[in-house]
C-alpha cells in the first residue's frame, strides 16, 4: 500500500514541492487521488483534528474510513466532502464550500474547505489538494449557539458555548437555553423588543431572562459579561488573520 501511495505521489508531483507545501500549510490541509479518493498525506493540522498522530495511519483510506465519520453526522459531512472532490474532478476547477464539522474531541466549527486540482501530463486531473480554514469566530455569537446546538445537546452545547466565548468562569450557574439565547443577542446589540420578536415570546419574558441571568453570574454584572464576550470574540478574529 505504502509503494502505491508513494507512486501517486511522485505521479502528482515529480518533486517535494507540493508536499511540502501540504505538510508546512497553517491551517488543516490534505493531498488525494482523485479518481479513488484514498489520501495520500495529511499535515499535522488535519491529522489532529481526525484524532490522528501519524499521516501513515490514514495513508491509502478514504475520508469514510476514519474513525470520525462513524456517526450520521460524521457520514454526512464525509458525503459532503467526496461530493465536493467529483465537483473539482469534473469541472478541472477550484471549489469552496462551507459546513458544519465536529473533531473527535467534539469541538465544533464552521469549516471553509477549499479543493485544487492537480492535473497530469495528459490534462487530466490525477489528485486533489484540500485546505480547510475555520471560521466559527466570523459568525454572530447567536450562530456560533446554534452550531454547538446542531451537535450537541442542550446542556453539553451551552457548557462548550460558554467555554468558547470565554465566559464560563463569569457564569455561577449555566443558563437555560433561552437564556443563552437572549444572552447571546444581548451581545449582538439587540433591543429586548427585537430578541422577543426573534424568539417569539414577550418583552416581559425578555426581561425576566436578563433578570435571571444577572442572578446565575458572578457579581450580577449581566453588561460586563457581554463585554467580555465581544472583547473575546474580536481578539480572536484579529489573531486568524493570515
Amino acid at each position: 500500500m505504502f509503494r502505491s501511495i508513494k507512486q501517486s505521489a511522485l505521479m502528482m508531483k515529480s518533486d517535494s514541492n507540493l508536499i511540502s507545501l501540504i505538510e508546512n500549510f497553517p491551517v488543516p490541509a490534505s493531498l488525494k487521488e482523485s479518481d479513488a479518493g484514498r489520501y495520500v498525506i495529511n499535515n499535522v493540522h488535519n491529522l489532529r483534528q481526525f484524532g490522528v498522530g501519524d499521516w501513515r495511519d490514514i495513508a491509502g483510506l478514504k475520508i469514510q474510513d476514519i474513525a470520525f465519520p462513524k456517526t450520521e453526522l460524521g457520514r454526512r459531512y464525509a458525503r459532503s466532502v467526496e461530493a465536493l472532490d467529483v465537483a473539482t474532478r469534473e469541472a478541472k476547477s477550484p471549489f469552496t464550500r462551507r459546513s458544519r464539522f465536529v473533531d473527535y474531541c467534539g469541538n465544533v466549527q464552521m469549516d471553509e474547505m477549499t479543493k485544487f486540482p492537480i492535473f497530469g501530463s495528459n490534462g487530466n486531473v490525477i489528485g486533489i489538494v484540500t485546505y480547510r480554514r475555520d471560521v466559527t469566530r466570523t459568525l454572530p455569537p447567536i450562530r456560533i449557539y446554534q452550531l454547538h446546538r446542531y451537535f450537541h445537546p442542550v446542556a453539553e452545547a451551552i457548557k462548550r458555548s460558554l467555554v468558547f466565548f470565554g465566559v464560563e468562569t463569569h457564569f455561577l450557574f449555566p443558563p437555560t437555553e433561552a437564556q443563552i439565547r437572549t444572552f447571546l443577542l444581548r451581545s449582538e446589540l439587540y433591543s429586548n423588543k427585537e430578541i422577543a420578536r426573534f424568539m417569539g415570546v414577550s418583552d416581559r419574558t425578555v426581561e425576566c431572562h436578563c433578570a435571571a441571568l444577572r442572578n446565575k453570574i458572578v457579581g450580577g454584572d449581566l453588561a460586563n459579561v457581554i463585554l467580555i464576550l465581544k472583547r473575546n470574540i474580536s481578539c480572536d478574529e484579529n489573531s486568524t488573520q493570515y
